[in-house]
């Protein structure tokens, strides 16, 4: 079965992320509901792993409990734990439990490194502009629990700007994912171009256009969506994202002076219940 990944920015304002948050029931993480002795600051931050749009800081990066695509008529739920960060290798976990249409993401858990509708780190390394000659490249290793059968992905999510300094207001030009891992059907944006070899490893590029509007129809938001997709799944590897920027690059897909401002990893489930579970990841920008 083919699926379409169908993306918003749901939680680019206050509004839309509050209406998101109370349309996602609140469940304790196993570790609270098994440890009803722990101390209260302990079980806080055990269920705040579970709200809608959490977030852990790990600096550089922070981890986002993301659930933009849960509207009316979802149900489910999703809790995101940071394990540990040590040695400059991030790790953490996300457990998920979505129903409703196969063809439509309901979240993207993710570990954030930059932009996403403004900034929370600091000592990113980024924006960086694409004829800089600095290099990016992330290391990531993870395993997939699936209780029941899922629709999902396993992806980086690259956001790019034309300016060096975009805010919460600004939205992106380009987005490029990057998929190392997908199940049970789930497909990417848009129409596939063409395969391509990169770093030793090939992928189908999709090349697609995210159009959002208001209630009245107008546009008030549009940006290109690349997305690589592994031929092959992995759950481990190293990634010269630079070079899949490079090659979309080479075919005026995209400009050398547009910016580099967000790299983001995590799972986009479109619906089913398991674990994604990260034992090393990190970014690099050299």
């Amino acid at each position: 079965m083919k699926t379409t990944k169908k993306t918003a920015t749901a939680f680019a304002t206050a509004a839309a992320t509050t209406a998101l948050a109370l349309a996602t029931p609140l469940l304790l993480s196993p570790t609270a509901q098994a440890s009803t002795a722990a101390p209260a600051t302990a079980a806080t931050a055990a269920r705040d792993n579970c709200k809608a749009f959490n977030t852990i800081s790990a600096p550089p990066y922070y981890l986002n409990n993301n659930v933009w695509g849960v509207k009316p008529g979802v149900t489910g739920k999703q809790c995101t734990n940071l394990i540990s960060y040590r040695g400059g290798k991030l790790a953490w976990d996300t457990n998920f439990e979505w129903t409703g249409d196969k063809t439509s993401v309901k979240s993207y858990a993710s570990a954030v490194l930059g932009w996403h509708w403004g900034w929370k780190q600091n000592n990113t390394k980024l924006p960086v502009r694409l004829n800089s000659g600095k290099k990016v490249t992330s290391n990531w290793t993870f395993g997939i629990t699936q209780n029941t059968p899922t629709v999902m992905n396993v992806s980086y999510d690259l956001w790019f700007h034309a300016k060096s300094n975009p805010d919460w207001q600004d939205q992106p030009k380009h987005e490029m994912m990057v998929w190392l891992n997908r199940q049970n059907g789930a497909g990417p944006l848009g129409t596939k171009r063409e395969t391509l070899n990169v770093g030793g490893v090939n992928w189908d590029l999709y090349v697609g256009k995210i159009v959002n509007k208001d209630n009245s129809g107008k546009v008030t938001s549009s940006w290109n969506v690349y997305s690589y997709v592994r031929t092959t799944n992995t759950t481990t590897q190293t990634t010269d994202l630079t070079a899949l920027t490079q090659a979309l690059l080479n075919r005026k897909l995209m400009a050398s002076t547009d910016y580099l401002t967000s790299v983001e990893a995590g799972t986009e489930v479109f619906t089913g219940k398991g674990k994604l579970t990260t034992s090393s990841y990190s970014v690099s920008v050299n």
